[in-house]
């Protein structure tokens, strides 16, 4: 399959990335209240220590004249907009007058002479390019939900919502592509590969979230951690308070209006109750379990895009423990997401809900599906 020359680079910069211990996402799009406004190359997270995270940009241009300039500007904006801690560009112009602007503007300058020399001999994994291709070739993927979609919207959420939305988010692209590993056994691998996706991008967000809750001991983690993926706020309990006080005009200003806000109160929290949060904050609020959610996000995202597929549920029991947390948090089959059984692919045409037997991602708007707090819907990247 040929590689845009531009992807190209981009992969070069995500590669060289992520060896330098980052989780490093291409083609994020960056959405405002379901709104796109403008896409990154790649998106960088890293986790240094306890309550330090590090979040970056990259812009990558491959081209004769990729107006360096132009682009110095543009990411130092969207560092700013997004607040993210550092910010790069890759391109071709290395002149030495660009260097000097963009150290001006706090921004570096990645020589793609540079990038080429360092990883491109070097790389052993799916691009993202491969991973789309294959999904396209199955006909009816957008009517199995748009698998696509899904994971477009997980990524963007991550990179453009408040940590515990993203989760909620990420999440319930996680129980899409778990429900279906079970499911579909033809197409395991592609849903493996959906849901270890989708799980590392859940890892990168409840990590975030974390960050918030280093210092604090493990009773105040889990009601926070209970409480922020129940509701699906930013964590300043902003849902929560909203809903008491719309509870409390119904009780004061409607006839019998505390009879209703009551029963409305009992509903609402057998609804949040279902959720199951405290599967999730009670084994994350351990200091030690949350500690490994950023090496997780790191290998789940390494094992989506492996090249064999024999590879792929070789996990750690680090990667499983956490594989296993999200799949009771979402109801699904922990045994589909562990198992090396790959189911062989028909040669006729698939049916709706099957995929070739390549590789795989996936993507669900289904209605039957769980809306967890946070979740809406947002436009493809």
């Amino acid at each position: 399959m040929a590689v845009a020359k531009g992807a190209g680079l981009e992969e070069l910069a995500r590669a060289y990335f992520s060896r330098q211990g980052f989780v490093a996402i291409r083609s994020v799009s960056i959405q405002f209240e379901d709104e796109e406004v403008t896409d990154a190359d790649v998106w960088l997270y890293g986790r240094q220590g306890a309550g330090v995270r590090t979040r970056a940009l990259v812009d990558v241009k491959d081209k004769k004249s990729p107006k360096a300039f132009e682009r110095v500007l543009w990411v130092r904006g969207m560092q700013l907009a997004l607040g993210c801690d550092r910010a790069f560009v890759a391109t071709t112009d290395a002149s030495p007058k660009v260097i000097r602007f963009a150290q001006h503007q706090k921004v570096a300058l990645l020589p793609a002479s540079f990038l080429r020399r360092q990883v491109e001999n070097r790389l052993d994994r799916l691009s993202l390019e491969e991973l789309v291709g294959n999904i396209q070739e199955f006909s009816s993927h957008k009517q199995d939900g748009d698998w696509l979609k899904q994971i477009a919207m997980a990524k963007s959420a991550v990179v453009s919502l408040a940590p515990y939305p993203a989760f909620n988010k990420a999440i319930s692209a996680f129980r899409f592509f778990a429900e279906r590993a079970g499911t579909r056994p033809q197409h395991r691998e592609q849903a493996l590969r959906g849901a270890y996706f989708a799980a590392s991008l859940a890892s990168i967000a409840l990590d975030a979230a974390a960050d918030r809750l280093a210092f604090e001991d493990n009773a105040a983690r889990y009601r926070l951690l209970y409480e922020g993926i129940t509701y699906g706020d930013v964590g300043d309990g902003r849902v929560r308070s909203t809903i008491g006080t719309v509870l409390n005009v119904i009780s004061h200003g409607v006839n019998n209006g505390k009879v209703i806000a009551r029963q409305a109160s009992d509903a609402l929290d057998e609804m949040f109750a279902g959720l199951r949060a405290e599967i999730v904050a009670e084994f994350f609020s351990k200091s030690e379990n949350s500690q490994m959610l950023f090496s997780v996000a790191r290998e789940l995202e390494a094992k989506a895009h492996a090249r064999s597929r024999s590879d792929m549920t070789l996990l750690s029991v680090e990667a499983k423990s956490v594989l296993g947390v999200f799949a009771d948090f979402v109801g699904a089959k922990r045994a589909a997401l562990f198992s090396a059984e790959f189911g062989v692919a028909s040669a006729a045409k698939p049916e709706i809900g099957e995929a070739s037997d390549r590789v795989l991602l996936k993507s669900s708007d289904d209605k039957d599906d769980d809306v967890f707090p946070g979740d809406r819907p947002s436009k493809l990247l």
